[in-house]
């Protein structure tokens, strides 16, 4: 898989992940997720990860206080997505 479909793959995995926590009340710790979700779908259709502006923006308290496994599971996969992008499109 070429790095780009790799990385759609990885979005889409991230929203999919983001909308089941934000479906699932009992899940979901702070409402900013709903934010968050807009700005990884438009990340992900503007193709932002290859220009220079490609971090992503996740809410500050996601890793911070007691979330739920879900929520931990999520930024896990964020922090690997960023990892791949600095890796394979920014040679970081």
């Amino acid at each position: 898989m070429i790095p780009e479909d790799h990385i759609q793959h990885m979005l889409q995995a991230i929203i999919e992940q983001t909308q089941s926590i934000i479906n699932d009340t009992g899940k979901q710790s702070f409402g900013s997720l709903a934010y968050f979700l807009e700005h990884m779908i438009a990340y992900r259709d503007e193709q932002q990860y290859m220009s220079n502006e490609w971090h992503i923006c996740t809410p500050r308290w996601l890793g911070e206080y007691g979330n739920t496994p879900e929520e931990e599971e999520l930024l896990s996969d964020i922090y690997r997505l960023q990892a791949y992008i600095a890796e394979k499109l920014k040679g970081g």
